[in-house]
């Protein structure tokens, strides 16, 4: 069910102009985890949501592109939305090849819709297991043996206590597509990271290093990260992609600022080419750029 009025924004918006980095990122970088969000008149918000977030356009996050230096970026299905994709989609048909989508798509969504999907950029599909289920496990799971013809993934949204470990190593189990999780897997403070690395290890999950306000305790630069990072790069920087969770949705009062996360990346992997690889190569091998 779509939601017909109440729609005013209920969290923090991006800022307007983004700052600049120290340091732009390199050539042909992919940010691999941003949302959009249209004029709720034309894409109405699902009932069930949790949050109402202000009205952040394709043409906003180009924005942000400029100022850090991105080239290419991965529209991500956002929950407010639901199984319409309508908003993600009429974006990638205006961002055209540098962009690339994760849907949310309905258990009964016909082998014509994803090849017609496919044909605009989209690569996978998500599970949201923290923002209210639009799509329950069950149904995500049977959608990856369809999806496994066209090379695309499950992306996970999770937070791996000792239940999201479970359910984590369950799905690993049943699914026989590539599994990318969201935002380091959202590890409460002094949390377990061995079945991150578990997943890491196997070959055939990815990482987001992305949204660190989501599982840090401290401001950013979020110095209790930088541990978990170290072992998450040093582990498999194969694996490893970078998304700026723009607009930083479910934000009560302020949101990050564009450059200041570009500088912490920087921060994060002093290395240039293991940057390189985390921003170009990974991203162009697993969205098939």
């Amino acid at each position: 069910m779509n939601a017909t009025v109440a729609v005013e924004p209920d969290c923090a918006a991006p800022p307007p102009h983004p700052s600049q980095p120290h340091q732009r990122l390199p050539a042909q970088s992919c940010d691999t985890h941003l949302h959009v969000f249209g004029p709720p008149s034309r894409y109405p918000l699902d009932a069930r949501r949790n949050y109402t977030p202000h009205l952040c356009t394709l043409a906003d996050y180009r924005r942000v592109m400029r100022a850090l230096g991105i080239e290419r970026a991965v529209l991500v299905q956002p929950s407010v939305y639901g199984t319409d994709n309508s908003a993600l989609l009429d974006a990638l048909r205006e961002g055209g090849g540098d962009f690339r989508g994760i849907v949310v798509p309905p258990i009964d969504v016909s082998d014509a819709a994803l090849a017609a999907m496919h044909a605009i950029g989209v690569r996978g599909i998500r599970l949201n297991l923290v923002n209210p289920a639009v799509l329950g496990v069950d149904d995500a799971v049977r959608l990856c043996s369809r999806i496994a013809a066209f090379g695309w993934h499950l992306q996970v949204q999770l937070v791996l206590d000792a239940a999201g470990a479970e359910a984590l190593q369950m799905l690993r189990r049943r699914i026989d597509v590539p599994l990318v999780i969201d935002h380091m897997g959202r590890l409460p403070p002094g949390a377990d990271m061995r079945p991150l690395l578990a997943a890491l290890d196997s070959g055939t999950s990815w990482v987001k290093l992305s949204a660190p306000y989501r599982n840090s305790t401290q401001p950013s630069p979020h110095s209790d990260l930088a541990s978990r990072i170290a072992m998450l790069v040093a582990a498999r920087p194969d694996r490893l992609l970078w998304g700026s969770d723009w607009p930083h949705t479910e934000q009560p009062t302020t949101t990050p600022e564009a450059g200041a996360l570009a500088d912490l990346l920087h921060a994060w992997i002093p290395d240039a080419a293991t940057r390189q690889r985390v921003l170009v190569d990974n991203p162009a091998q697993r969205y098939g750029y």
